[in-house]
């Protein structure tokens, strides 16, 4: 029964998850060709004097590209399950609801991390050929809170579609929005280093709220 609802969740996601991953694919080769240019015009030695004497990084257009897939993953997810009321249909399988609820939650948050860690690999490989080790962690030390922040929109973006009440989905926008700015403090290259563990435990903390926010629903709580 669960493979049949993960299958269910695919079947609703996939063309989402696809153009995802291929529109994290177009902007790094953005980036990369730009980065190219730059090492034709300048020089490599330039680039690096500018990251590590400079303080400067270079993926900056990057910023806000996980928490928009994160936001949108989550509308593609759970918008028809409230809008068509699929979710009472759910919610009837032979399985408890708390396991429904994070199967499907679980799903979103698994392909989110599929997602990133491929855009986070073909990055890494990338730099990792022009750049060295110590730019290159700094480098991932910077993005990591970014694709963090993406799960965080797509766990909090699922709470506010599941929340069947429309005064909760107000505030619970007003929470999500205030607990993303923690991801965006600094953009300091490798500002976040020695906490990105911290800030990691946000998105799995707030991902169960969405199995109250549908027991809230089930109860036919409305406004």
């Amino acid at each position: 029964m669960i493979r049949a609802l993960l299958f269910k969740e695919w079947k609703k996601t996939k063309w989402f998850a696809i153009g995802a991953f291929i529109a994290g694919v177009i902007l790094l080769t953005y980036l990369f060709l730009k980065l190219g240019r730059s090492f034709r015009m300048v020089g490599l030695e330039h680039l690096w004097d500018v990251i590590v004497n400079r303080d400067q990084f270079l993926f900056r257009d990057l910023k806000f590209f996980p928490p928009a897939v994160g936001f949108c993953l989550a509308l593609a997810q759970f918008v028809p399950e409230m809008v068509q009321k699929r979710i009472k249909l759910s919610l009837h399988l032979p399985l408890s609801n708390r396991k429904i609820v994070f199967t499907m939650l679980g799903f979103g948050m698994t392909l989110l991390m599929i997602i990133f860690a491929m855009h986070l690999l073909i990055l890494l490989t990338f730099s990792g050929i022009y750049f060295p080790v110590e730019i290159t962690a700094s480098m991932i030390y910077t993005l990591l809170p970014w694709y963090i922040a993406g799960l965080g929109a797509y766990a909090m973006m699922s709470w506010i579609c599941l929340e069947p009440s429309w005064k909760r989905r107000i505030f619970n926008t007003l929470i999500m929005f205030a607990s993303l700015q923690l991801f965006y403090l600094t953009d300091f290259p490798g500002a976040y280093s020695f906490i990105v563990l911290s800030v990691v435990i946000i998105p799995f903390y707030v991902l169960p709220f969405g199995y109250f926010s549908v027991q809230r629903f089930k109860v036919g709580i409305q406004d």
